[in-house]
């Protein structure tokens, strides 16, 4: 993904941003959810707890805005009878957000991941 520039490729799209999203969402339902429920430690929970609202907030922000990415270039990504070429598709300014937020999320996230 090319920060400067408001464009990304539909093979970046399909092969990063979005098993990156996934994984986000693996780990704050799986891993996260878990340490929360068997956590001892009432200062850890709340902490866990915190952190689970602000990720899902921030994760809600960007499956909006992913979602409508990927319905604007449905016809580029997942077109009729064809197979999918590997194409700059432009983002507007909410879309660029997203997608650097999906980066910094599963920076975060994973970050956490590794000390629960």
């Amino acid at each position: 993904m090319n920060s400067a520039s408001a464009t990304v490729t539909s093979e970046q799209l399909i092969n990063d941003v979005i098993p990156k999203l996934k994984t986000v969402e693996f780990i704050l339902e799986s891993k996260l959810k878990a340490a929360i429920e068997n956590s001892k430690d009432a200062q850890q929970q709340e902490k866990y707890q915190v952190y689970q609202q602000e990720f899902q907030l921030e994760l809600m922000m960007i499956q909006m805005n992913l979602e409508h990415l990927l319905t604007r270039y449905a016809h580029i990504i997942k077109p009729e009878g064809r197979r999918a070429e590997n194409t700059y598709l432009e983002l507007d300014d909410s879309e660029r957000v997203a997608l650097s937020a999906i980066m910094n999320l599963y920076n975060k996230v994973s970050e956490l991941a590794s000390t629960l």
